[in-house]
């Protein structure tokens, strides 16, 4: 699982990431020079929580009764005026380092090669005399670079930032460099610095080599072997704390004192055995790989031009886990828009996290592809914004529980942002977060799960028992209502975002008050009131129709659209990421396809976390010849040579979404309840990848599963519990086929392709 490069990176989008989810690099690996472009996921633009005055009373009423009325566009003019906030405060970058050989030819000539190890998370670089590595341990907290040359020579090191007001010391005798600065207090409309506000960093480098000396801007180290540990940190503390100025500095010297005891040799072993053991949880084999010695950006190239490589799918999934293990781990941040890396002090969409899809996107393969504590941060995230968003819950909409719009930033923003109400007004991005915690329990379904997770789930529920209203037919909805970022046309030919009971709006209260139904029944939890109220709600709770030329209606009144081709795919949230349409509802699925059809037909999935859901909605109704064309797409036409995710510009959302398309054409594990496992296997299979395996899937249901198959027909499958009721029955289908089985605690248990038990293993998957 290696990508590697004939030549060095000439710009940002090609150099390589390294990250262990709270300092990050980009690595050039330039001939001469070694350019290292830095972050930390704490440092990010503001100093604290930024109060917006709620809405007037009385406008959310006014709201309704213009939609009552079909007054579209009044209705959006007055949510615009009210209910909008200010922009999500932006994702920083730290600085870079640099690391020169000023003795060296300038050029990469013959026998040069950089290389980025997905299973050990170690970049090399080789030229003719030299050899060098850079990697960012998780264990040790630091950066390690080692650069080794067969003859004495000398390196110039330097760290800069772009930030204001920074301090800037080298000390020879210390073999240490030290960069302190400031984030800025905004960037809005421009980058606003001011004097001890902001969050402030400190970041700290130490070298070793022969000789060291001071250089013009940096050290200078002589010898055949320099090392380079760099750590970093900020004076954020918590969202509602205010940044605290003590401490970064100590503890970047406390990390770089362990690092420089424990020494070059045990700080790599420590680091590679806590990548290996986490990127050997999952093996993936799409076939023959006979192109896994040519360059990665020739292999990419080629598949733009049309050629078929099994192997560089296989590896797209294994870098998306590589991507998620390198920015979000358990105590830092969750992924954002870039996941860890951006070099922008303006980033794009602040690099913030997209509450509508994206933030959701980059961990829809957390569970199923075994990283669940790379999901961590993400239900850190959403157990903070169940308290920033219970007063914006009560005095903007007169709600119980939390509520959280289409954007947040480190600052657990849960207000709308500005703008149009097309994103703005949208207000359960609480409950798709809560969602996710909801998936972990389905995953592993233990009881010690559901209650970490049940304040947000239930707080999340609550809101949107508050936020329904009764329509005039008896049913519940949702007004006002959004689709995430489309428009549709009102009676005048007029783009209009607000109407009522969107699809997305009724899924997802559907799925989070179904999930908060269940969690009670299983937690015991004895309170007939809500109890009452969810079952009464998912009485009323009308499922969206087919609407228009047989298409899954976005809106409940079923307007002509503005963008047929919207690169939102909001009304089929049901079908995926969510679990609403039973493979027995044809009707349903039918909508979906036809729905898709038509987004596709009119251009849909021109950015790639678009083209990623649609790989994913493919997927999840059977067409393994779609879901091939879709990843192809993926990687043909939204990717960058260093297999990065482009919007454009660069976004990982699609590394992520692609990812978990691709493994959701291998298993299907959605629609059993609570502890019950129901698995579909190869239920969209690409004609494409006739032979091949996977190892060490998981499914809901708490089970690890290996399939292989062979001229497109499931040769085994072997299931491991790993947690939930031993005495709950597995239902397994393939195909026609259809068994149901127990899976004992700590053992293994393969089948056949007729689903019949087999005495062993008659494939090693190893090496299928």
């Amino acid at each position: 699982m290696i990508l590697h490069y004939r030549h060095p990176a000439d710009d940002w989008n090609r150099a390589l990431p390294l990250g262990n989810g709270h300092l990050g690099a980009m690595v050039w690996g330039g001939a001469r020079t070694e350019r290292l472009d830095l972050n930390e996921g704490t440092l990010w633009s503001g100093d604290g929580p930024l109060h917006v005055d709620a809405p007037p009373p009385g406008a959310l009423d006014r709201a309704r009764e213009l939609l009552r009325l079909g007054r579209w566009h009044d209705a959006q003019a007055l949510m615009e005026t009210h209910f909008t906030g200010r922009s999500p405060e932006a994702y920083q970058p730290l600085g870079t380092l640099t690391v020169e050989r000023p003795n060296r030819p300038s050029g990469a000539g013959d026998g040069y090669r950089r290389a980025l190890n997905l299973t050990s998370g170690v970049h090399t670089v080789t030229q003719p005399g030299e050899r060098r590595e850079v990697f960012v341990s998780h264990p040790d907290r630091v950066l390690v670079l080692r650069w080794e040359a067969d003859e004495d020579t000398v390196w110039r090191v330097a760290l800069t930032s772009p930030h204001a007001d920074l301090s800037r010391v080298w000390d020879a005798g210390r073999g240490e460099v030290t960069l302190e600065g400031r984030g800025p207090l905004t960037v809005h409309p421009q980058p606003t610095y001011a004097p001890g506000r902001g969050v402030a960093f400190h970041a700290a480098l130490r070298v070793t080599g022969d000789r060291i000396t001071s250089g013009q801007e940096g050290l200078c180290v002589h010898g055949r072997t320099l090392t380079v540990y760099v750590a970093a940190s900020t004076s954020f503390r918590a969202w509602n704390l205010p940044p605290d100025d003590s401490g970064a500095a100590d503890r970047c010297a406390a990390w770089l004192d362990r690092a420089q005891a424990l020494g070059y040799d045990s700080l790599r072993a420590q680091h590679v055995a806590d990548m290996t053991a986490r990127m050997a949880r999952v093996h993936l084999d799409l076939g023959p790989d006979d192109r896994v010695d040519t360059p990665t950006d020739e292999r990419l190239r080629a598949v733009r031009a049309g050629a078929s490589d099994p192997g560089l799918h296989a590896l797209h999934v294994q870098y998306g886990r590589y991507l998620l293990l390198g920015s979000s781990r358990p105590g830092g941040q969750p992924a954002n828009l870039q996941g860890l890396w951006n070099p922008h002090v303006q980033p794009p969409w602040c690099s913030d996290y997209t509450l509508n899809i994206n933030t959701p996107m980059n961990y829809w393969p957390a569970e199923v592809a075994a990283l669940p504590e790379c999901a961590l941060p993400l239900h850190a995230l959403t157990a903070d914004l169940s308290v920033a968003g219970q007063d914006v819950a009560r005095e903007w909409y007169g709600a119980g529980g939390w509520v959280a719009h289409h954007n947040t930033d480190l600052w657990r923003m849960a207000t709308p942002t500005d703008g149009s109400a097309s994103w703005a007004c949208w207000p359960l991005g609480g409950a798709w977060l809560a969602l996710h915690g909801w998936e972990a329990y389905l995953f592993r379904p233990e009881r010690a799960v559901l209650e970490r997770i049940w304040p947000a789930l239930s707080g999340a529920a609550r809101f949107a028992l508050d936020w329904l209203v009764t329509q005039p037919d008896g049913t519940l909805g949702t007004a006002p209502s959004t689709s995430p970022e489309n428009t549709f046309l009102d009676g005048q030919g007029r783009g209009c975002a607000v109407g009522v009971s969107s699809s997305l709006d009724l899924d997802l209260i559907r799925e989070v008050c179904g999930a908060a139904r269940q969690a009670l029944d299983v937690l015991g939890v004895a309170d007939e009131g809500v109890q009452l109220q969810l079952d009464d709600a998912l009485s009323h709770l009308p499922r969206p129709a087919p609407g228009r030329s047989g298409s899954r209606r976005e809106w409940a009144h079923d307007p002509p659209p503005a963008e047929p081709g919207h690169r939102h795919l909001s009304h089929l949230y049901a079908l995926f990421p969510g679990a609403l349409v039973p493979e027995n509802d044809h009707v349903t699925r039918e909508a979906c396809r036809v729905a898709l059809e038509d987004r596709l037909s009119h251009g849909s999935g021109h950015t790639g976390w678009s083209a990623a859901w649609i790989a994913a909605l493919h997927a999840r109704l059977g067409d393994g010849a779609s879901l091939h064309t879709a990843l192809t797409r993926v990687l043909s036409q939204s990717t960058h040579d260093n297999l990065l995710g482009d919007h454009p510009p660069f976004q990982i959302d699609a590394n992520f979404g692609a990812a978990a398309a691709l493994l959701e054409g291998l298993l299907h594990s959605h629609l059993g309840g609570p502890g019950r496992a129901w698995l579909r296997l190869l239920p969209a299979l690409p004609p494409a990848w006739s032979d091949g395996a996977v190892r060490g899937l998981r499914a809901r249901g708490g089970l690890k599963v290996d399939l292989a198959w062979r001229g497109g027909q499931l040769a085994q499958v072997t299931l491991r519990r790993s947690s939930g009721d031993p005495a709950q029955p597995t239902d397994l289908h393939y195909r026609d086929q259809h068994t149901r089985i127990l899976v004992p605690s700590g053992q293994s248990l393969t089948l056949g392709p007729a689903l019949t038990p087999l005495p062993s293993d008659p494939l090693p998957l190893e090496t299928a």
